[in-house]
């Protein structure tokens, strides 16, 4: 099930004792988080509703805390992090095992757990695991593809009586990566700028939301890769002079020439490249389109120059700035 299932069961008043949330997209996971925390009003949140971070608590206080009755209330929310016990390293003894087996099977009928597995890397061979996921329901909040995070900002926007102009979209969409928690983080001071239009326009983007390292670096590739020495000098040094070590800016610049000769090897979808590569799905639109422009040839040289760049970065106390404008005037 999605967010929006989960919503329309807490409407129905049809909600079931266990839930798993899987997923790796942050804002999604907190609005499911700020949704089991507000089944419980505010003055009764002290006694009947729990969180609990197994990575420095234990699934026994989760346990002791589920099989508690609601204290002058309806119903007891507990929402559990970090589930580690469901990992092949993680470990619970028998008893304990035994105990939540027995809380899956026999759950207090007002209580409510949430499990928030979110992006860990459980083992469903486990017994404790093969059993939580066969009780619990399943809500599943995958990152969103670039489509799907403009239309969810919009769709946010408009029900604020906003409105964000196209252009300024994809450029808060480019500026982000296409990372939807990254585009909800930036539009607070958009929302603010706009007090009085309640229109979001390009300038306001490019004023307001800064460029995140890998956009940056997408630029700078561009700039190497179509000779353009003056503006690729300027993106190098702004962005040491802003606070990026040499040495990961190195490996972001090498790694971003390493992915379009990657993508280049591939066939296929942009959806399957990304599952292929483990990347967000607009890294690899990006990419590709970047590499209609390049030649093949210019970008394996390119690749190699980076290469040598950071073994000199490591072994020598040569000048970051002054090995990248050897590299590119060596390309020029």
């Amino acid at each position: 099930m999605n967010l929006q299932q989960l919503q329309q069961q807490i409407k129905n008043q049809a909600l079931a004792n266990f839930y798993v949330i899987l997923g790796e997209e942050e804002a999604l996971i907190q609005r499911a988080q700020s949704e089991f925390k507000q089944l419980i009003q505010p003055l009764d949140r002290e006694m009947n509703y729990a969180q609990f971070d197994l990575s420095i608590q234990s699934l026994e206080d989760v346990i002791n805390d589920a099989t508690s009755m609601p204290f002058f209330g309806e119903r007891r929310v507990v929402v559990v992090q970090n589930p580690d016990f469901l990992t092949a390293k993680g470990k619970v003894s028998d008893q304990t095992q035994v105990q939540f087996l027995e809380l899956l099977e026999k759950p207090v009928s007002e209580n409510i757990v949430a499990v928030f597995i979110n992006d860990l890397k459980i083992d469903k061979r486990k017994k404790i695991t093969k059993m939580l996921l066969k009780y619990a329901e399943s809500i599943d909040l995958p990152a969103l593809n670039e489509r799907q995070a403009q239309q969810a900002v919009s769709k946010e926007l408009e029900a604020r009586a906003y409105r964000i102009d196209p252009d300024a979209l994809q450029e808060l969409t480019l500026r982000t990566n296409a990372h939807y928690t990254a585009m909800q983080n930036e539009l607070p001071k958009l929302v603010a700028q706009a007090t009085h239009t309640k229109h979001i326009q390009l300038q306001a983007v490019s004023a307001l939301v800064p460029k995140t390292l890998t956009a940056n670096v997408f630029d700078l590739v561009d700039a190497v890769m179509t000779r353009q020495t003056k503006k690729a000098l300027t993106i190098y040094r702004d962005l040491l002079q802003n606070g990026e070590p040499a040495l990961r800016v190195n490996a972001v610049l090498t790694g971003q020439f390493r992915l379009l000769l990657q993508i280049a090897g591939l066939k296929g979808t942009e959806q399957d490249m990304s599952k292929q590569l483990g990347i967000h799905p607009y890294r690899v639109k990006l990419a590709r389109q970047m590499l209609k422009k390049y030649a093949l040839s210019s970008l394996r040289a390119s690749y190699l120059g980076m290469i040598t760049i950071e073994i000199k970065l490591k072994s020598t106390n040569q000048e970051p700035e002054l090995l990248f404008e050897r590299f590119i005037l060596k390309n020029k």
